[in-house]
């Protein structure tokens, strides 16, 4: 007979764990306990030998679906004696740094119980279990308890309080369980000038907002973590209307289904992006349009891809199964402004936009945007870390001595709360521009801080001077009077990579991106670093040009065109005939191109040597023209356009500068202007430049490894989110017999910055 006690750490508190445990162990004639904690799920067995055994080999291989496990630390006990297997109520812990449940989509028991004309929550819009719904969104404080979330307002009614208290149903401790006598209500609200006056409830709400998308209006909808505006997906005057008043106009919008066989008639779907879409995340997942695609040509202009997601909560099920068409599915905010999740904030700021509006009464505690997830390389890899994902902690290979809050960086942002071996990335908050995005940013902090009841011992930033996170941090570190580290931007995405694959030696960093403030003072982003968490060398990088524009570039893709043809040919006195010049003339008068590059006027910009500018710059060359563009979208429309089929790359030069390898595109940007004025394919143009360009990378990463002796080479940075350059790279350097590092779980974006920043400070602060 044994006695032990087992710590079990992951995502096991809100997915249906404890009943789980408790079925298991009386299966295997077990006695004890098991309960939720501030360390995890706690579980005591008494029982013989062969029976623990098989209880230990058992939780991993047939936990819930939504549970992950991290760690199970297993310690002997001396023997007691229990009467029975017994589930026990929560422990309150003052240091809890246990791991919440992200919010789920909809199970398949409870999508049948939906659709069953004989059950009691037939057609009940807020319907879940220990499986799926709300979790992330409604929780207020730990342990995770009924009391403690938005649903502490709606008391059970006895049927649901028999589930809720019986450790054999699935509804065992499902602390959002409910049903139409108990549970929140939905509300149909019509906009007449501005002002709401509610019209029905129920499911009459859901009549009644299918009924007005079907006539082309566009409806507020409250959703899980937050407010979307919706649309017929069909509707060109629909959607161009949302497009008009929402402020947005090019960047694609997001697709809702009803199911797959809904989404396969509009979608091209592999696998791997099945298992993505399908998953309890329920992420948009950027697919191919089928040739029989029936969207509007504004939900995703001039892209072969759409970002499509299926309904994820009973509500949205109902909804578009009465429908009968997909919808779009958009975050309710003005253009670049942050989500809105509370029900007031959210009908006063739409309404000059939704015409209607289905609300209900459940709180929404803690705002998440959908995720957004793409396959590439034949792995599924996280674009946007939010709802679905988040707050799922990363295990970490090294402890933290202290707990360190990390701030991120301005675009994409996230923080990073890390403790122990455990650090968790906040939901996507935007890019910090503005008050509202930094006070929707505070608020999401204050949240986590509560949550995990972390006392932050020390802060890490970016190394800009003039991000907005960065004085965020210097404000809090401050404030607490606690150490502060500050992190050169592309050091964090090697880190995060580093973290991220678990480990833990100096490695080939390839960091790819648009900008990121170097310890030179220019601007970074096309980096070879050689580097683990505590330091880092920068071993090579792209050949810099001036930023014509400073952060007008970011919007102007046509200036870093420039840029490179004034380093790269003689506009003066032999300048090539091809249309973004004659563009640029024609738009901004004869002497533009000159007046731009005057000597005096070069000197006041700052260089760059970030790759994501060079893809905007060979995109306006090709495709894009003087076109004002969304962040990222010369880059992803040259990428759309690129020719499927191989061809020879063209040739980058590589030379050694000051110690470090500087890899020239100078070469290559002439042979493609000369390619250009002969009138060859642009498909096959663009296809020529991502094959050199990934060929020039690997080259360098060569001459690297010479030198440090390392064969690894982690790839981090947004411009691997270029399907073509990534498995390009990934393949060269396969071949070459490179071992390849690449993220997966957290954005090679900056979505994931946060997560280096702290692990280096731990690094960085353990070495003081």
């Amino acid at each position: 007979m044994r006695h032990v006690e087992l710590t079990i750490r992951g995502t096991v508190q809100g997915v249906g764990f404890r009943p789980f445990v408790y079925r298991l162990a009386r299966e295997l004639m077990l006695r004890g306990w098991v309960r939720n904690s501030g360390r995890g799920v706690i579980v005591r067995l008494f029982g013989a030998e062969d029976s623990v055994e098989r209880f230990v080999r058992a939780v991993p291989q047939e936990k819930p679906e939504a549970a992950r496990i991290d760690e199970i630390a297993l310690s002997e006990l001396p023997h007691e004696q229990y009467d029975d297997f017994t589930i026990l109520h929560s422990s309150e812990s003052a240091e809890t740094f246990t791991q919440v449940s992200p919010d789920l989509a909809m199970c398949r028991d409870c999508a049948r119980e939906l659709h069953e004309i004989s059950d009691r929550r037939f057609a009940y819009p807020f319907t879940n279990c220990t499986q799926c719904g709300p979790r992330f969104s409604i929780i207020k404080d730990v342990p995770y308890d009924r009391p403690m979330t938005t649903m502490s307002e709606f008391a059970m009614c006895a049927e649901c309080a028999a589930e809720y208290d019986s450790p054999v149903d699935r509804r065992f401790h499902a602390q959002p369980v409910a049903c139409s006598k108990c549970g929140p209500t939905l509300e149909w609200l019509t906009n007449s000038g501005g002002e709401w006056s509610a019209e029905c409830h129920r499911i009459e709400a859901i009549h009644a907002a299918a009924r007005e998308l079907k006539q082309g209006k566009i409806v507020l909808i409250q959703g899980i973590g937050g407010f979307h505006l919706a649309c017929d997906a069909r509707n060109e005057a629909a959607v161009c209307e949302l497009r008009r008043r929402k402020g947005r106009d090019r960047k694609p919008f997001a697709v809702m289904f009803a199911d797959r066989r809904q989404l396969r008639s509009w979608c091209s779907v592999g696998l791997r992006e099945l298992e993505a879409i399908g998953s309890p995340a329920a992420p948009i997942v950027l697919l191919k349009k089928s040739p029989a695609c029936e969207a509007a040509h504004s939900v995703a202009p001039e892209t072969p891809t759409l970002g499509a997601m299926l309904s994820y909560s009973p509500l949205h099920s109902l909804l578009l199964e009465e429908c009968g068409f997909p919808l779009v599915m958009t975050s309710a905010n003005r253009s670049e402004e942050p989500i809105q999740y509370r029900r007031e904030d959210a009908l006063d700021a739409m309404k000059e936009i939704a015409d209607f509006a289905l609300v209900h009464d459940r709180e929404i505690e803690m705002f998440a945007d959908d995720s957004i997830v793409r396959v590439i390389g034949k792995q599924s890899r996280i674009i946007r870390r939010s709802r679905g994902f988040v707050p799922s902690a990363i295990s970490l290979r090294e402890q933290f001595a202290k707990s360190i809050l990390s701030f991120g960086a301005d675009l994409k942002n996230t923080f990073c709360i890390a403790k122990e071996q455990s650090a968790i990335l906040s939901q996507h908050l935007g890019d910090m521009e503005g008050e509202r995005a930094i006070a929707q940013q505070q608020r999401a902090l204050a949240h986590f801080l509560k949550l995990y009841h972390v006392k932050v011992e020390a802060v890490a930033c970016d190394l800009h001077p003039d991000y907005s996170s960065t004085r965020l941090a210097e404000e809090f570190a401050e404030s607490h009077a606690i150490p502060l580290v500050h992190v050169q931007h592309h050091h964090a995405h090697l880190a995060a990579c580093l973290a991220e694959t678990q480990r833990d030696e100096a490695v080939l960093g390839l960091c790819l991106d648009g900008t990121g403030y170097g310890t030179d003072g220019t601007i970074w982003g096309g980096e070879l670093l050689y580097g683990d968490f505590r330091s880092f060398r920068r071993l090579g990088h792209l050949q810099s040009v001036p930023l014509l524009g400073n952060d007008r570039v970011a919007r102007e893709p046509w200036r870093m065109a420039l840029a490179w043809l004034d380093k790269s040919l003689d506009l003066r006195s032999n300048a090539p005939r091809i249309p973004l010049l004659a563009m640029i003339r024609k738009e901004f008068g004869e002497g533009a191109v000159s007046a731009l590059l005057t000597a005096r006027l070069k000197a006041n910009y700052p260089l760059t040597s970030a790759a994501g500018r060079l893809f905007d710059a060979v995109a306006a060359l090709l495709f894009f023209g003087t076109r004002r563009q969304f962040e990222g979208e010369a880059a992803m429309h040259l990428e759309h356009q690129t020719s499927p089929y191989m061809q020879p790359a063209y040739d980058l030069s590589l030379e050694k500068e000051d110690d470090q390898w500087v890899l020239s595109p100078v070469p290559m940007i002439r042979e493609l202007v000369r390619e250009l004025e002969d009138g060859v394919s642009k498909p096959v143009i663009a296809r020529r430049f991502l094959e050199g360009f990934a060929e020039g990378l690997v080259n360098l990463c060569g001459r690297a490894a010479g030198e440090t002796g390392s064969q690894t080479v982690a790839l981090s940075g947004g411009c691997f989110q270029n399907a073509i350059l990534h498995e390009r790279v990934t393949a060269l350097l396969t071949e070459r017999g490179f071992e390849v590092l690449a993220h997966q779980a957290v954005p090679s974006n900056d979505g994931g910055i946060a997560l280096g920043q702290a692990c280096i400070a731990n690094a960085q602060l353990r070495g003081r």
